[in-house]
């Protein structure tokens, strides 16, 4: 299999052209489908912070949490719930420190007297986010979605139940 990919990469640079000439012995479609296989493949290696929800988005979990318990679900146990495995071990290196950061930094603001806000600690630890994206929570969740604009985590909670309830 290698001997046939490596002489397709070495005499087409192109992706555009190693897809329109596959091998001889290999039907276009199935080469295609082989190069996209691949190139999954090497994105999900890089990925340093797995999540184990399956291919259904942590967005429809959030959305269902939000529909059977009429509030929005906390972020740090979305987060433990999704990044560790069903032998209770956490899928990554990296997401166990960060859990266990987040939980410091609430002991830390009870400490100090402080009323813990989850959703700011999660922020904190976690770090500064892409445009649009809320890491650990998968695609769909927007940091507005769950810092809000302004607004506290209640109001978004009602605002999100009367637009279902419509």
């Amino acid at each position: 299999m290698y001997c046939l990919r490596d002489m397709i990469f070495t005499k087409y640079k192109d992706l555009n052209e190693r897809m329109n000439h596959p091998p001889p012995q290999i039907s276009p479609s199935i080469w295609r489908e082989m190069e996209m296989s691949d190139k999954n493949k090497g994105n999900r290696e890089k990925s340093e912070l797995a999540a184990t929800g399956g291919s259904a988005p942590l967005a429809k979990y959030r959305h269902e949490e939000i529909k059977q318990t009429g509030k929005e679900p906390d972020l740090i146990e979305m987060f433990r719930r999704f990044h560790v495995k069903k032998d209770k071990n956490w899928v990554s290196s990296k997401a166990k420190p960060l859990h266990d950061g987040k939980i410091e930094a609430e002991a830390e603001k009870v400490s100090q007297g402080e009323e813990p806000n989850r959703f700011v600690i999660y922020q904190e630890v976690i770090g500064p986010q892409r445009p649009k994206r809320v890491i650990g929570m998968g695609h769909g969740v927007s940091s507005v979605d769950v810092f809000g604009p302004a607004s506290s985590q209640e109001d978004r909670t009602k605002e999100r139940g009367k637009m279902m309830r419509k």
